[in-house]
């Protein structure tokens, strides 16, 4: 199997707006939140019947491959499943096969363990995926140097990270803007006032860590402190942090948002891959699976998780295709989204419950273009404030850093968050081609000939990948993961900060401490 591909629903459709092609993968929602499927179905017939009437190619037939909800719905909407006779007892049984997950096996891997995924292959939301032997990402980009346990992890693998070049650029009318926070603001086409505040607030920033207290700054909105300066840095940050942990400045901390400021100082050198973080995903999965055959379990629903009588034992029921299993398990550890492992464990008290319950996910779609030729390659990460979408990466950036071979094929990843009561628009195929047809359009203006190089266009979507910093997120999470008896919590929201495969890995090493 090629687990570079991402394990989605998979619909191509064309376009009536551009002609172009548009490849829809992934799952649209996660168990909560949900309209039906059939809604979708809808949508597709429609826009084929369109596609049809307007003399364009008709849509390809769909395919299904992966990840699909219906396990979940049925647990969400409080269906029964089947249970069984304990089948076989382990030290340590890991729910969940994301970055968590994978981060709690390797660190038991001296262990009795299981881990146990839901999808035909470990990884999460973790994804890459390759068009014409281009590697590019379907969600997380990058970590960095500070990121050390993450560092130590993927060179013991085999598989350092490669260090990304440069910094990011504002793009204005189709113009780059470098270091825009510091020496470079004051080549931004704004009036004086506005380019001074760009390079202020990023002092301003500083100063404000070093004189408050981090719980000082997790109770406040960052909006805050942003409320002096002018429209365009609000818009910036309003951006940046949709694009990045899926909130703008008024539903972010202090703390967060004050924190940004060094990713776009430079402070800490970014690390990457050809393909984005799916690639660490899909090497330390495959790293796993070799050393402990047997013990990497896909295509395993769990759906109750059962503390025993005695306090000291937890039953662990699934459906392991379509046959009810039980494992017994001395402790597990739980690497599945606080909205899902609420209904996991129906002995969590009222408010722990409630506070896992409390967490706020947004939205966003990733929209590939798949270029015929090179596309703009202005920096690393491109940022507007004009567009729908937050931003683009070159996907070859981490290769070629901006000055590849000039007869090569590109992809641009770009990034679109949506706002939470936007979640359902996820679903409707024929939003999400014209979203797709949107980002063409909009970025051939800012770099005229682009939508001329455009072969098709691949969107993948993310119904709750992003949970928000919000202020006072801290300490709802710390109650939320509070162990439960030989139960501990391991996603990478459990830290109530930005999600990330690094903040995933220092989870799941908390939980396999606190654990024993």
């Amino acid at each position: 199997m090629d687990r570079s591909q991402p394990s989605n629903s998979v619909k191509t459709l064309i376009s009536r707006r551009t002609a172009l092609k548009t490849v829809i993968s992934g799952a649209a929602l996660g168990p909560l939140g949900c309209r039906e499927l059939s809604e979708a179905e809808k949508s597709v017939e429609r826009l084929r019947l369109s596609s049809l009437a307007s003399g364009a190619p008709a849509a390809c037939p769909m395919h299904l491959r992966g990840e699909g909800f219906a396990h979940a719905h049925s647990k969400r909407d409080g269906s029964a499943f089947p249970k069984t006779s304990v089948k076989e007892t382990v030290d340590v049984a890991i729910v969940g096969g994301g970055p968590g997950g994978l981060s709690a096996l390797h660190a038991l891997r001296e262990r009795d363990v299981v881990l146990l995924e839901k999808e035909p292959h470990a990884g999460g939301n973790c994804s890459s995926d390759s068009w014409e032997g281009v590697k590019f990402s379907s969600g997380a980009a990058f970590f960095t140097e500070g990121d050390t346990e993450m560092v130590e992890l993927m060179d013991s693998i085999g598989a350092p990270g490669q260090s990304i070049q440069g910094g990011d650029a504002l793009i204005v009318d189709g113009q780059p803007y470098l270091d825009f926070m510091g020496d470079g603001a004051q080549r931004l086409p704004f009036a004086q006032h506005v380019r001074d505040a760009f390079r202020s607030s990023s002092e301003a920033a500083a100063k404000l860590r070093r004189s408050s207290t981090g719980f000082e700054l997790e109770q406040q909105p960052f909006s805050r402190f942003l409320s002096p300066y002018p429209a365009e840095l609000r818009a910036f940050w309003d951006r940046f942090g949709a694009s990045n942990w899926g909130a703008t400045s008024e539903h972010t901390s202090a703390r967060r948002g004050l924190g940004a400021y060094t990713w776009l100082s430079g402070e800490e050198r970014r690390l990457s891959y050809p393909g984005g973080l799916g690639h660490a995903a899909t090497a330390l999965a495959s790293y796993l699976e070799r050393v402990l055959p047997g013990r990497v379990r896909t295509s395993v629903f769990v759906h109750d998780l059962e503390v025993e009588a005695s306090g000291k034992s937890v039953l662990v029921h699934s459906l392991v295709g379509a046959e009810p299993h039980t494992i017994r398990a001395r402790k597990v550890i739980v690497a599945v989204p606080m909205f899902f492992a609420a209904r996991l464990l129906p002995g969590v008290n009222a408010e722990q419950r409630a506070a896992m319950l409390s967490f706020r996910y947004a939205p966003y779609a990733v929209c590939n273009l798949c270029l015929d030729g090179v596309g703009p390659e202005p920096a690393y990460d491109n940022w507007f404030l004009d567009a729908p979408f937050a931003d683009f990466i070159p996907a070859d950036w981490v290769t070629y850093a901006g000055s590849g071979p000039a007869t090569r094929k590109t992809v641009l990843t770009v990034y679109q968050p949506l706002a939470e009561l936007e979640r359902s628009k996820l679903l409707d195929d024929e939003h999400l081609v014209h979203l797709a047809d949107e980002v063409v359009l909009r970025l051939d203006r800012h770099f005229p000939g682009l939508r001329k190089k455009v072969v098709e266009t691949r969107v993948y979507r993310r119904g709750h990948a992003l949970p928000m910093p919000t202020p006072g997120q801290l300490a709802r999470a710390e109650l939320a993961s509070r162990n439960h008896g030989p139960i501990a919590f391991a996603h990478s929201d459990t830290r109530g900060d930005v999600s990330s495969f690094p903040g995933a890995m220092r989870a799941a090493r908390k939980a396999v401490a606190v654990l024993g």
